[in-house]
């Protein structure tokens, strides 16, 4: 399973200046120790600028080999078409997604399920059913975290066919 994850809305309120950046990561973290079966996929735009050694070093030390990479960049993968200034490319719904779906088919496990935890759906495509919304202004709670359990681990299977449920549960 893999979780695609956003930074800026998500492990913190957007704009904040009352609540620390990645303040919300401890509640992700508690909730990816009960789930062994996932891993974390960066999609954030800090991919842009951190290497993954760094973005792996913002999680504890027992998730830090959970995440697994960097979604790659559309404008890299579509050629010097696909470079068009920042609003323009805001407004290029499903570019997000599209980044994410192509990190999963090249991973050498395609059929890998997953899901996203983000605050902006223009990155996605309207049928896009793997989104986990989070308020821009608020970033992750429990609420989130409940949809991605109904999402990723409630009969949901594994590459060996096993039925993935949260670990505390028989």
């Amino acid at each position: 399973m893999i979780l695609a994850l956003d930074f800026d809305g998500v492990m913190h309120p957007v704009n904040s200046t009352t609540e620390p950046n990645f303040c919300r990561l401890d509640l992700l973290e508690q909730w990816l120790r009960k789930r062994t079966v996932v891993d974390v996929l960066i999609s954030s735009s800090w991919r842009e600028l951190h290497p993954l050694d760094l973005l792996q070093s913002f999680f504890a030390d027992d998730l830090q080999a959970r995440v697994i990479g960097v979604a790659p960049l559309a404008h890299r993968l579509l050629g010097p078409s696909w470079s068009r200034s920042n609003s323009e490319r805001a407004v290029a719904v499903g570019e997000r997604q599209y980044e994410i779906e192509q990190w999963i088919a090249d991973s050498g496990t395609p059929a890998r399920p997953w899901a996203a935890l983000d605050d902006d759906t223009s990155l996605f495509r309207r049928d896009c059913q793997r989104l986990v919304l989070c308020a821009s202004d608020v970033g992750l709670t429990e609420a989130q975290l409940d949809l991605l359990d109904a999402m990723l681990c409630d009969e949901r299977l594994d590459g060996n066919g096993e039925v993935l449920r949260p670990r505390d549960e028989p």
